[in-house]
């Protein structure tokens, strides 16, 4: 199994247990690891550090993914950290660094038979839908200096997207 994300509290320290401090961000919020077993290289942040108890700890395994294969990530693995970490990330993505992934989702989405789903394939397209954002129609998208109707674009898009993404819930009975 390929593991890239750990998300689970006590499984993020049991991982730290195995793991060797490298270094810390200037800012204190990113910790990087070494696993000198593996040569691997993790770091330990926190996912909307805004919440109370400041955020979700998460372990990343490096170099991080692409916008791409985060996806890929998130559609195929079997681990439920890697699909709720790689969905997390994509939304983090998109807020602090303007990387956009909702219409490359949206479409892998789609493409997928709700028909035919078993129970842990519907969890993975639940988990992807809101641990993304994907269902939420908030344009997120900078509007200062824009015209009025690149505002209204931005917003349509998103409202685009929720839609489809809500669709697909409605259809695997969520």
């Amino acid at each position: 199994m390929n593991q890239f994300f750990i998300c689970n509290e006590n499984e993020v320290n049991l991982k730290l247990k195995s793991l060797t401090k490298a270094e810390t961000s200037v800012d204190g919020w990113t910790i990087f690891y070494i696993d000198k077993a593996t040569n691997e290289k993790w770091v330990l942040t926190r996912y909307e550090p805004e919440l109370q108890g400041a955020g979700i700890p998460v372990l990343k395994r490096l170099p991080e993914p692409t916008i791409e294969q985060l996806i890929e990530i998130a559609m195929t693995s079997f681990d439920k950290n890697n699909i709720v970490g790689a969905s997390i990330e994509l939304s983090e993505r998109e807020r602090h660094q303007k990387e956009d992934f909702r219409e490359k989702l949206i479409a892998r989405l789609m493409q997928v038979d709700t028909a035919v789903l078993d129970n842990f394939e519907k969890y993975r397209m639940k988990a992807i839908i809101y641990e993304s954002d994907l269902y939420d129609a908030t344009n997120r998208r900078d509007i200062v200096g824009k015209h009025f109707t690149e505002i209204l674009n931005d917003a349509n898009y998103y409202r685009t997207i929720s839609q489809k993404a809500k669709s697909i819930l409605s259809q695997i009975g969520e």
